[in-house]
């Protein structure tokens, strides 16, 4: 098991069990108990756990981990994916950040008989996508591995050289104060890909909705984005929002 393997796999015992122990992940992964306490160390720096004594749990600050957003509400996200299909049919480049859905977007797109180019921070999308027709650029950067994400400095230098016909994003959650995701470095990256899409496209399923419950870091305002794509009815109080910042609903 790769390191980036086992690490992620620590973050999905670490939702599901709450905490974990150093013995225990290294009877599991069968390494030494010294690895286990540097991978601490790693994710700990990242600020996805906070460490305790024998093991770690979980940072009230993380998001959850791709492994389980990929599997968690996927006929919503297929309805989402269809959707946004007709709008990038009509382009030739394309901004993609990490979310399942705009993963799941891709893999639609990626059956059609054209070579579109994609700016992606997705190791996922990256991985699973590499032997289609679509055309990849990494963005580089520094990994998260709970969501296989690329983020920091090196990321965002490589998102200023590109300006694409589209830019594709989901979020953590979606208030009327805008979308939040819960990891600052992650937030900055997806507000540099805001910047450089000439339409810029939300898919959010109608899980992420809420009233009042933001996530750490807000990365995106209404007046950022130029279509909002969900499977379902939109609540009035976003709605609203969405409206009058003339968001276009698909």
């Amino acid at each position: 098991m790769k390191k980036f393997q086992r690490l992620n796999e620590i973050m999905n015992q670490l939702h599901s069990f709450k905490q974990v122990s150093v013995k225990e992940l290294s009877i599991k992964f069968d390494v030494s108990e010294e690895t286990i306490r540097r991978d601490f160390e790693q994710l700990e720096e990242e600020g996805v756990i906070n460490r305790a004594h024998g093991g770690a749990v979980l940072s009230k600050e993380v998001d959850v981990p791709y492994s389980y957003r990929s599997i968690i509400n996927q006929r919503e996200k297929k309805k989402i994916s269809e959707k946004v299909l007709k709008i990038l049919k009509n382009h030739h480049s394309i901004m993609a950040d990490s979310s399942s859905t705009v993963l799941e977007a891709l893999r639609l797109l990626s059956s059609e008989d054209k070579a579109y180019t994609v700016i992606t921070n997705s190791i996922h999308l990256l991985y699973e996508l590499s032997t289609t027709q679509l055309n990849f650029v990494s963005t580089g950067g520094d990994l998260k591995p709970d969501s296989g994400t690329l983020v920091g400095a090196q990321s965002i230098e490589t998102i200023n050289n590109y300006y694409t016909d589209v830019t594709l994003l989901s979020c953590s959650s979606m208030t009327p104060n805008g979308f939040s995701v819960a990891n600052k470095a992650e937030g900055l990256t997806k507000k540099s890909m805001l910047e450089h899409g000439k339409i810029n496209i939300m898919l959010v399923d109608s899980s992420k909705f809420s009233e009042t419950n933001d996530a750490l870091f807000k990365f995106a305002d209404y007046t950022n984005i130029d279509y909002f794509i969900t499977e379902d009815d939109i609540p009035n109080y976003l709605k609203i929002e969405l409206t009058k910042y003339n968001v276009k609903i698909i």
